[in-house]
C-alpha cells in the first residue's frame, strides 16, 4: 500500500508543479508554444 501511496503522491506533486508553471508564467508558456508551432510549421 505504501508504494501506491508514494506513487500517487509523486504524481500529484508533479501535476501541481506543472500547473504552477502554467499559472505562474502563462505568458512565457504561450510564447514557447507559439515558437514551437512556428518551427514545426
Amino acid at each position: 500500500e505504501k508504494q501506491g501511496d508514494i506513487s500517487e503522491d509523486d504524481t500529484v506533486r508533479f501535476k501541481s508543479y506543472l500547473m504552477s508553471l502554467g499559472i505562474d508564467d502563462p505568458v512565457t508558456r504561450d510564447a514557447y508554444r507559439s515558437d514551437s508551432e512556428y518551427y514545426m510549421g
